[in-house]
Order: C-alpha cells, then structure tokens, then sequence
C-alpha cells in the first residue's frame, strides 16, 4: 500500500498577520509566539476515503509578561483522499492527526514566509503534538465550517 493519506489540495481562506507596532526597542522585550487552534475533519463519501478538513490558527497575545511581535488569525482547508485498504477504523484518526499536520505545516509554511520579510523578522509556529489535532472525548468528528 502507497501512503494511507493523501493531500489533493489546499487553500488559505484568511491570512492576516499584524507587527506589534508597540514594540520600538525590540532588545529590551521579550516577546513570545502563543498559538491556539480550531481542527475539524469530516468525510465527504460513504466510504470515508474522501475528507474535507479546516484548520485555523490564532496568533494571540501570551497571557504571561512577554509580548506577541505579531498577532493574527491564518485558516486553511484541505481535501484529503484516504487509500482504499486503509481500514475504515483507522481513516478518521489518520485524517485527523495526519491531515492536522499537513494543514499546520502549510500554515507555518505560510507565517514563516510572511514575517521573513516584516518589521520584527521571522516567526516560526512552535510545533506541536499532531494528537492535538484529534477531536476530544466531547466532540464529534464535524463538517468544518
């Protein structure tokens, strides 16, 4: 079998990153990068090997003393195609956690190019556990909207 999941496309629906234009002597603050996100994955057949994903990051102010040299919000969707031999128990969490990371490596991808060329130079996304990408106990798997 080729790869259990494939990326067949993905697009950005909002890219806006902002410099902390409070920032003027950027020796003497210690700025942070703080990220939340918002993943969904759902199946778009009956044989749930054609998924739809949507993931979106917040670049956000820390909550401690540090401050975000740029804040903002990136979304993309992805369309993902799971290989017919993958058991259908396992296409969920392959399309959750693997299609996560994809989505997040795009984004990261695109915030790093964008603050390589802004006022308080390049940002990289930290990385992150790609099991945080699963739903949680409470939620179901969701269409994203």
């Amino acid at each position: 079998m080729l790869s259990a999941i494939q990326l067949r496309k993905h697009d950005f629906a909002e890219i806006s990153i902002v410099a902390n234009q409070s920032i003027t002597d950027e020796a003497t603050v210690e700025t942070a990068v703080t990220c939340h996100h918002q993943f969904r994955a759902s199946p778009i057949d009956d044989q749930l090997t054609s998924w739809i994903a949507r993931l979106r990051l917040e670049l956000i102010q820390p909550e401690d003393n540090r401050v975000a040299s740029y804040t903002g919000a990136i979304e993309v969707f992805g369309e993902f195609e799971m290989h017919p031999d993958l058991p259908e128990t396992d296409r969920s969490k392959h399309a959750n956690i693997n299609g996560g990371a994809m989505l997040y490596a795009a984004a990261r991808e695109m915030v790093t190019l964008l603050t390589s060329r802004s006022m308080h130079g390049v940002v990289e996304l930290p990385t992150i556990d790609p099991r945080a990408f699963l739903p949680k106990d409470n939620e179901e798997t969701q269409e994203p909207n």
